[in-house]
């Protein structure tokens, strides 16, 4: 409840009741505001946080936010996707997909430097979903492989393979997975080939649809 319980009545205790009972009425349904000494003892309090706008909750010791608004301390989210057509320079090599287009985007974004890097502002754990249109040029068979960095690090157990084995073919591969990725640290989706032929190519220049991108990435945060 917030606001000031009415005084104790000047005139009869019944008076006070009726005004007292028209404050509980009045106020029930309110959060308290969350200031600078509110104490996160107890778990399970609800407080609203005037300032970014959303209700934050104690848990352990900490305020969580709730991820309602749309602050620093809110949910996390990102979908990301890239127009260009990549390839292999060598065959049997990691590269680092690159992102070119921000669809929407909180807490998450692409790297200034390095565009195959999608940094993170806010821990947590993360669904991540992920598809490619990947091409091939000749008849031959060959190979293509898609695994995730976190930190430069490889997820064990993540690698994806697909095969092309005809000339012009073209094919939209998908993979997710859930995650648990720090404050400051940043995620890459690689690929591989053995066949430097087979590439990722987008589809440009329909008039009935929109166009086809070479890579789309999409990450929600599904837990803080």
């Amino acid at each position: 409840m917030s606001g000031q319980i009415p005084p104790p009545p000047f005139g009869t205790f019944q008076q006070w009741g009726e005004r007292l009972n028209s404050f509980i009425t009045s106020t029930k349904d309110l959060l308290t505001f969350f200031t600078s000494n509110a104490s996160a003892y107890r778990n399970g309090v609800l407080l609203w946080d005037d300032s970014n706008k959303y209700p934050v909750v104690s848990k352990d010791g900490v305020w969580t936010p709730l991820g309602l608004g749309g602050g620093t301390n809110s949910g996390s989210y990102g979908m990301f996707y890239d127009t260009t057509n990549q390839t292999a320079t060598d065959v049997d090599t990691p590269y680092g997909i690159t992102w070119n287009s921000t669809a929407y985007s909180n807490n998450i974004s692409i790297d200034g430097t390095d565009a195959s890097k999608l940094n993170f502002t806010k821990s947590g754990t993360y669904q991540v979903l992920f598809s490619a249109t990947i091409h091939s040029e000749n008849a031959s068979a060959k190979h293509i492989y898609f695994f995730p960095r976190i930190d430069g690090t490889d997820i064990d157990g993540s690698t994806m393979m697909h095969s092309l084995d005809t000339n012009n073919n073209r094919k939209v591969v998908t993979r997710g997975g859930i995650f648990q990725i720090d404050a400051g640290s940043y995620l890459q989706a690689m690929w591989a080939t053995d066949d430097t032929d087979l590439d990722m190519h987008p589809v440009t220049g329909l008039s009935f649809a929109p166009d086809i991108p070479s890579a789309t990435i999409t990450i929600t945060e599904v837990s803080t």
